[in-house]
């Protein structure tokens, strides 16, 4: 899929558009850089003075103003417009449904979360390693944009539990079981949603254990699902790497001592062979 950008073109919002290909891989917009604007061309960013126009066969079909806070909403966007052309039932198609409701919650996401000096939030961070652990698995290139989907929604359920502890004092529970609730909340969140029930299972499930110590259900070894198993292990270095919490000790962890702890609780929390695997690819990889 190509994108073709026109006019004064807007750098932030490339290097964004840059940076989510990086974390999504496949089936992602791929951006070219032009001078005019084509009528002939089936898919356009026009960018003027304040705002970022899209013109499909020279149709305007949106606009956006050009502030940060809408780079994600254009990005998701830009890619439901695009798919929609091979949805062959227009837009009741699941396919291009599944695409904007998922985009849009992964927006809500990464608005949530706090961003690194990269500009990437906790789920891009993680996602970005778990599609590297399905490349290292040989996950094919729809197994790999599934897997990319279920890291960027893995704490979806987080989404307003914070609200729900500050303004309803009946349901407050005590402040250390709140990071248990966002698995329940996520799968029950998805679950409304039909044509997103196949991730269910991988949302609710990213902080069981390998030894089965861990929750909301207790599963253990292969009864957790693959992709929850990569996302846990994801999940943790990210955690270790890169928040200052009262589990880690007095700040984040570097990268030698974060592989150390993953790898002593190979067998215990983790899955054995995805914890080699996982300390292979990160151990070479520079940009991790």
């Amino acid at each position: 899929m190509t994108v073709e950008i026109v006019g004064k073109v807007d750098d932030k919002i490339v290097e964004f558009f840059k940076k989510m290909e990086q974390v999504e891989e496949s089936d992602s917009p791929q951006l070219i850089l032009t001078d005019s604007f084509k009528q002939s061309e089936p898919f356009q960013i026009v960018f003027k003075e304040n705002v970022a126009e899209f013109y499909s066969q020279n149709s305007l079909i949106s606009r956006f103003e050009k502030v940060n806070e809408n780079y994600q909403a254009v990005w998701a966007f830009t890619k439901a417009y695009i798919d929609r052309d091979g949805a062959k039932s227009g837009l009741t198609s699941t396919k291009w449904a599944r695409r904007v409701v998922s985009g849009i919650l992964q927006a809500m996401v990464v608005l949530m979360e706090v961003e690194d000096k990269g500009g990437f939030s906790h789920s891009q961070r993680v996602t970005k390693l778990a599609n590297k652990i399905g490349q290292g698995l040989g996950f094919s290139e729809k197994e790999r944009a599934f897997l990319v989907e279920a890291s960027m929604l893995h704490d979806v359920g987080k989404i307003g539990i914070e609200q729900l502890m500050m303004f309803t004092p009946t349901r407050i529970r005590f402040l250390e079981d709140m990071p248990r609730d966002h698995t329940v909340m996520g799968s029950i969140y998805l679950s409304t949603i039909e044509f997103l029930w196949d991730l269910v299972p991988i949302v609710r499930s990213h902080h069981e254990r390998w030894d089965g110590k861990g929750y909301p259900d207790g599963l253990k070894g292969e009864e957790i699902p693959l992709f929850a198993r990569i996302i846990a292990i994801c999940d943790y270095y990210d955690e270790l790497t890169h928040f200052v919490t009262s589990e880690w000790g007095i700040g984040p962890k570097k990268k030698d001592e974060a592989l150390k702890m993953i790898q002593d609780q190979s067998g215990k929390m983790f899955d054995p062979k995805l914890v080699e695997l996982f300390v292979e690819i990160v151990t070479s990889d520079e940009s991790v």
